[in-house]
This record gives structure tokens, C-alpha cells and sequence, in this order.
């Protein structure tokens, strides 16, 4: 019976940036929201927790690669934008079939590339009774340890949590597997879920 347990278990990763990186592009909340036609911020301030779609919204737009990359720093393949994801075209290729049900892009012409920022609309369900919470002072302040249920990481590759928030973006193997294949730079994969840094 541990062996099935063992083998129909999920490996969740937190995903991190890499240690000293800087966002690809010269992108900041407000001119994201001028695209979207968010006058007063309120759609992206609230979309990493209502999973509202902005295909519909979107106009295919393009900024200025930020300044460490134009003086010469690579430009990673996958790498955080806000609580979103930025793919390199090479990247958005070899992803986009896998999380086509996990989100939706969006074009961006960055510099002289193009590239994708994929925005997750999935959360998975948190295992209640081996998930503990954090307080601090009496309030509840994140997670001490996280763990998900395996029946919510069924057909899921990228995905967020409620209980960790949502600045954090959590993957399966499916995930790992392509980027690794194709040996992606941008992201590290952490196996102690409820980690801050």
C-alpha cells in the first residue's frame, strides 16, 4: 500500500527566481494596466486572486528591455513578472501546448524579442489537516508547511495557493520536465513549498 501511495504521489516545486535576477522588461503596473484599459488599477490589483482573464482585454504591446539587460546581462528564458510568468518565444514554444488549460498569454514585444507573459488561472486545493498556518502575534500570517492534495494536482502544471497567496507560483513535473529538456535559465525549483525566500 506505501508503494502505490509512493508512486501515485505529485512532486509539487515552488517556483523562485534566481538569486540576483532582474525583471526582463521595462514594464511597471501602471503601464500594464494602461493596456488592459484599467484606468484606476483595480482589475490587476485583484486578477492574481480572481483568476480573471485579460486575453480579452489585451493589446498585443511592446516596451523596452529594462537596463541590466541592455548593458549585456542574458536574457533569461522564463523568469517572474509580478505574480506572472515571461516566456522567451523559444519557451512560450516548447509550453504552450502544456499550459494552454493553466492560463492564458499575452504578447509582448520586448526589445527586440518577442515574448509571452503567461498569467496562471488555476489554484490547487491545500491538504487542510498537513498544511499548517503561521501567526504572528495572534494573526494569521502565511503557512508554516505546505502540502496539497494529490486529487487537486491531477492535470495541473503551473498553479497558485490561497493559503500561501498568491504572489507565489507552484509547479508539477510537467513543468520541470520541459525546462529542463530544453535547459531554460530564470528559475529555480524549491521543494520546501511554504519557504519566503
Amino acid at each position: 500500500m506505501e508503494n502505490e501511495l509512493m508512486e501515485n504521489t505529485t512532486t509539487v516545486y515552488r517556483l523562485k527566481p534566481v538569486a540576483n535576477s532582474y525583471e526582463v522588461p521595462d514594464l511597471d503596473l501602471f503601464a500594464f494596466a494602461d493596456i488592459l484599459g484599467d484606468e484606476d488599477l483595480s482589475l490587476v490589483r485583484r486578477q492574481p486572486r480572481t483568476n480573471e482573464s485579460l486575453l480579452d482585454k489585451w493589446t498585443p504591446s511592446r516596451c523596452d528591455l529594462a537596463s541590466e539587460y541592455k548593458q549585456g546581462l542574458p536574457v533569461p528564458d522564463v523568469s517572474f513578472w509580478g505574480s506572472y510568468l515571461l516566456l522567451s518565444e523559444e519557451a512560450y514554444n516548447a509550453f504552450k501546448s502544456l499550459l494552454a488549460g493553466a492560463g492564458e498569454f499575452l504578447a509582448l514585444q520586448v526589445g527586440y524579442m518577442q515574448m509571452y507573459i503567461f498569467v496562471p488561472l488555476q489554484f490547487a486545493k491545500e491538504d487542510i489537516a498537513r498544511t499548517i498556518r503561521h501567526y504572528e502575534d495572534g494573526f494569521e500570517c502565511g503557512v508554516e508547511t505546505l502540502v496539497f492534495e494529490q486529487s487537486s494536482l491531477a492535470d495541473k502544471s503551473v498553479f497558485k495557493s490561497e493559503m500561501y497567496g498568491t504572489h507565489g507560483l507552484f509547479v508539477t513535473d510537467s513543468f520541470k520536465v520541459i525546462y529542463d529538456k530544453h535547459h531554460f535559465s530564470g528559475l529555480e525549483f524549491d521543494e520546501d513549498l511554504a519557504g519566503i525566500f
